[in-house]
């Protein structure tokens, strides 16, 4: 289950894509519930029922009016959760999921798919991790008039790296959310419109130029500012060499694009490699000097989404 980046400048709760950063859940029948937690939030997710993972098996299992069987849960998380990496997303995927397969389901199917992006979109509200954390990928998701959630797929330039700043505080999605105004200007809307189609439209045609400029946004990261000071890091990223930067999903994670302007992959040369380290020390120079303490990594988009594998107790592989 990979995590995600959303909203990305103007995209807010519509842009998403996925990260070669994933977490892995094996959930097996046992005699009594249990969960074990390794990796990122050991420390302080829970491991009851209460746990988001088990909490969305059980839903799922209920709204197709079946029993929920005791399950042992194993979660190796990668993604660290209230950093802006679609965390939350994540595990409400993944328990819908193990949910929708114990059921019965077949997760490969198309139809299924669809199913799963519905149930976790109107669980969390919105589908700009959603939809990436299930089908991989830059996704564009947005609600149809009747209530249905759905989502296409925006093209990926290989090559493309993205500079991840990741500070030591937290924030909850709650939080920033609750500093949002509950209306906007026409102005505004048109600013972000007009600079949203320009952000598909380079990553459609892999015009890396604008993208500076179409990552800007006046919808939410204006309001945030205050909770973290997330400015400085973005100018530094871009003048030491990305694209553009933005602050990821609803932060503090500051993520800055860089490289895809070629047909190579990140391992085939080692100048994409050089530029994206450049940003990563920028990143890390500018918060020294603002005192943010946080570290960085260097991640890439995903292609995948939900993978998913069963076997039965006699070790044969059911899907």
């Amino acid at each position: 289950m990979p995590g995600t980046i959303s909203n990305l400048g103007p995209g807010f709760d519509c842009f998403g894509f996925a990260l070669d950063v994933e977490n892995r859940v094996v959930v097996e029948r046992a005699d009594q519930f249990s969960i074990s937690i390794h990796g990122e939030g050991e420390s302080g997710l829970p491991r009851s029922q209460e746990n988001v993972i088990a909490r969305m098996a059980a839903k799922a299992l209920e709204e197709m009016g079946m029993e929920v069987p005791p399950l042992r849960f194993e979660c190796h998380n990668a993604v660290p959760p209230r950093k802006g990496f679609g965390s939350s997303s994540a595990a409400v995927v993944a328990g819908l999921a193990t949910g929708l397969a114990f059921g019965g389901k077949d997760l490969e199917l198309p139809s299924t798919k669809q199913l799963l992006l519905q149930m976790a979109a109107e669980q969390e509200g919105h589908a700009d991790n959603i939809a990436p954390a299930i089908y991989g990928g830059f996704q564009i998701s947005c609600q149809h008039t009747e209530g249905q959630w759905i989502s296409q797929r925006v093209n990926t330039p290989p090559g493309l790296q993205l500079c991840l700043f990741i500070p030591d505080d937290e924030i909850l999605s709650e939080e920033a959310r609750s500093v949002l105004p509950p209306t906007t200007s026409y102005s505004d809307a048109i600013f972000n419109i007009s600079r949203a189609a320009m952000l598909v439209n380079c990553f459609a045609t892999s015009q890396f130029d604008p993208l500076r400029f179409a990552m800007e946004d006046r919808l939410h990261q204006q309001y945030r500012t205050h909770m973290f000071p997330f400015e400085p890091l973005i100018h530094a990223a871009i003048k030491a060499g990305a694209h553009a930067a933005f602050l990821s999903g609803a932060g503090p994670s500051v993520v800055a694009i860089c490289g895809g302007v070629g047909i190579a992959d990140p391992g085939s040369d080692t100048m994409s490699q050089f530029l994206a380290e450049s940003v990563s020390e920028a990143f890390l120079e500018a918060a020294h000097e603002n005192s943010i303490p946080g570290g960085v990594h260097i991640a890439t988009p995903s292609e995948r989404g939900l993978i998913s594998s069963g076997v039965s107790k006699d070790g044969t592989l059911l899907w």
